[in-house]
């Protein structure tokens, strides 16, 4: 999260300097009642001044932080609780952080289909809508733990996740046309004997998945809690919270990963 805020606070003052500089002498240059209609320069100013503010204060954020709050370590997926947090980058990259702050896992495109990777700058491309858009996830020292692909077949939707060999560990299936007000689909796991329906109460709420014996397999809240009150979630307002149930295998985890994962960014 450190390193996080720090990148945070950089590009923040970067479009202070752009807002309060270049864009009031490209004015200039191009508008002609630059002097008697000073609204556009108002505008661009308090744009400026919003930024530097910003920047002020993810630079606090990331001062109160230590730096072992990144850990390049190589994880297995056994960790029950963690929030997404988004990263600046010119494609779509979130990392996996701990209730103490701590990156244990990068998710990114894959590298290995260069173009999808840097055409997931837009969104309709990132959620699989336009093409088959694949996700590594892996540990910070660029180790893959798994993969998911979010792939749209006009009729449905269709997740599948890989493990670190490639091979098919599980896929998730959303119909269009009953998943139009919540997500509901149907998950097909290699150890479960029949595949399980899932169902969201809503597009964006709380979501929790029960499994046959009512047990809570995963779940999802998006707010301000937990950890609020944590220095390496102060800065940002709202938190997307992650908990899996501490009885289901490693392989049922990462596709409950790459579901949540296409919830709440893939659609």
């Amino acid at each position: 999260m450190k390193n996080l805020y720090a990148r945070y606070s950089t590009y923040s003052f970067r479009a202070g300097i752009l807002a309060s500089i270049a864009v009031p002498l490209i004015a200039f240059l191009t508008y002609i009642k630059f002097f008697s209609d000073l609204q556009p320069l108002i505008n661009v100013l308090l744009v400026g001044f919003i930024s530097f503010g910003s920047s002020t204060y993810f630079k606090k954020a990331s001062r109160k932080l230590s730096e072992t709050m990144t850990n390049t370590e190589t994880h297995d997926f056994s960790v029950n609780e963690f929030n997404f947090q988004t990263d600046i980058s010119f494609h779509s990259r979130l990392y996996l952080v701990s209730h103490e702050g701590e990156q244990l896992f990068v998710v990114e495109p894959t590298k290995q289909k260069p173009i999808s990777r840097y055409l997931t700058v837009f969104s309709l491309v990132s959620s699989g809508l336009i093409i088959p858009i694949t996700y590594d996830v892996m540990s910070l020292n660029r180790s893959k733990v798994f993969s998911f692909t979010m792939k749209n077949e006009w009729k449905q939707f269709r997740v599948t996740v890989t493990n670190e060999q490639d091979v098919i560990i599980g896929e998730y299936i959303q119909p269009w046309r009953t998943s139009t007000f919540k997500n509901k689909g149907i998950l097909y796991l290699g150890n479960l004997k029949l595949p399980r329906k899932i169902e969201s109460k809503n597009m964006t709420g709380d979501i929790d998945i029960h499994d046959e014996d009512s047990l809570l397999t995963a779940s999802y809240r998006f707010g301000i809690f937990p950890y609020a009150l944590h220095p390496a979630f102060q800065a940002i307002s709202t938190n997307t919270h992650i908990k899996l149930g501490p009885h289901i295998s490693t392989d049922e985890r990462k596709v409950y990963l790459a579901i949540f994962y296409f919830w709440l960014y893939g659609r």
